[in-house]
């Protein structure tokens, strides 16, 4: 059966070993860390590619690597993950677990027979660029995205689980992983961040958005009883009693804000790549722009540099690594055009 998917692009703001607020990587940039990702997945049981204790890290989603491919010839990488998920919202599935740990198959939940061990959830697929220190996410109607659980399945691979000889490893009293190299005197910390990539701004729907934005439109569900630890505006909301809380929830509200607007294509681009919502998320939290009349309000996610593709699934319900990679690259030039003229503009007026 052909499956068709989305692909959302994300520029990798930070990837590699860090001072205190230092801006430049001395090691375990893009490509680097993401081999050494793939060799300790190479001698590890699925069960053993979740970096977290599950134990003692609840808060924590359950990540675990199904598969990492390396194309030698583009130095892109490809991630199957498996998002640990109980969410009844489609397709549920479940990798069957040997007593090597090693995986047999996975089946829908609805067809599961036998008593064998499953980690049930769903697959997410991750498209790495090391050229273009860039990250695609491609989801499908059964699979998942999570830009924040791959960024911490990164990082927590990398601080936790990988083999680093080359460096001094020690933890800090308050849990953080700290790097030394020898013969520097000083300290490093692994940083992993992505935005997402919006359109360019030279492009002629930015230009337009410019023109008719007049205010923009921040949503967000802010706590009622514990304001203390929330971020931005919602802190706002414990100087004001709150009215009409439903019976049913007290502890939270929906709340809209729109402040009059009118940002530059850059200051566009800024908020669509730091605070638009993933391109699945139903949730209320977005942002947006009223146009020229109040009634009409654009979603950020809108203006993202998103692409598609169609592959056959053969019957089954997981994509290998290797095999959604022969797909993409077959269209890659295509998908990285205008990666690649948006960098080109920005060369050319950052030398004029």
């Amino acid at each position: 059966m052909l499956q068709s998917g989305y692909i959302n692009f994300f520029s990798v703001n930070k990837c590699g070993l860090y001072r205190h607020f230092g801006e430049n990587p001395v090691g375990l940039e893009l490509g680097e860390a993401l081999t050494k990702l793939m060799n300790w997945k190479e001698d590890r049981n699925f069960e053993a590619t979740n970096p977290w204790d599950v134990t003692k890290k609840r808060n924590k989603t359950h990540c675990y690597c199904h598969g990492i491919h390396h194309d030698t010839s583009t130095g892109d990488f490809f991630l199957v993950l498996w998002k640990g998920d109980s969410d009844r919202n489609g397709p549920l599935y479940g990798i069957t677990v040997n007593p090597d740990g090693s995986i047999e198959q996975v089946v829908e939940q609805t067809k599961t027979k036998g008593n064998k061990q499953m980690i049930w959830g769903r697959p997410c697929y991750y498209w790495v660029i090391p050229e273009f220190n860039m990250v695609a996410s491609i989801k499908f109607d059964n699979s998942r995205t999570d830009s924040a659980m791959f960024q911490d399945w990164i990082s927590g691979c990398i601080n936790f689980r990988v083999p680093l000889p080359e460096y001094i490893v020690s933890s800090t009293e308050k849990g953080f992983t700290r790097f030394e190299i020898k013969d520097d005197k000083f300290k490093y910390y692994f940083q992993f961040d992505v935005s997402m990539k919006s359109l360019s701004t030279s492009s002629a729907e930015m230009q337009e958005l410019a023109r008719k934005v007049t205010q923009i439109v921040r949503r967000e569900t802010v706590s009622i009883k514990e304001v203390n630890k929330r971020q931005g505006f919602a802190r706002i909301f414990k100087n004001f009693e709150v009215p009409y809380i439903s019976a049913e929830d007290n502890s939270t509200r929906q709340v809209e804000l729109r402040i009059e607007a009118k940002p530059t294509v850059e200051e566009l681009e800024h908020i669509i790549e730091t605070y638009a919502a993933d391109h699945n998320t139903k949730s209320w939290e977005d942002v947006g722009f009223v146009l020229d009349k109040p009634t009409s309000i654009v979603w950020a996610s809108r203006y993202r540099l998103t692409d598609h593709i169609s592959i056959e699934d053969n019957g089954q319900p997981v994509f290998k690594a290797d095999e959604i990679y022969a797909k993409v690259k077959e269209n890659r030039d295509r998908y990285l055009a205008p990666i690649r003229k948006d960098m080109l503009k920005k060369q050319v007026a950052a030398n004029d």
